[in-house]
């Protein structure tokens, strides 16, 4: 994704897959960090969980909106 944004590549296509790669990447961290909350009780990752969600909205709006055309 960062080398899309610095050699402005506009391929729909690289774009909405790297995108789709990382909201996948951060849903299984998400997940994974669940397990350590409610299995260990280990509950110093909530500031994380709460970012991971932020991104997770904010990769799928932009992903929704994406249009190369404009």
């Amino acid at each position: 994704m960062i080398l899309c944004g610095v050699f402005d590549i506009r391929v729909q296509l690289i774009i909405k897959v790297g995108l789709g790669v990382s909201v996948a990447f951060l849903t299984v961290l998400l997940v994974a960090e669940s397990f350590h909350i409610v299995g260990a009780g280990y509950f110093r990752f909530h500031p994380a969980i709460v970012f991971e969600i932020y991104a997770i909205i904010n990769l799928m709006q932009i992903a929704y909106e994406y249009d190369p055309q404009d």
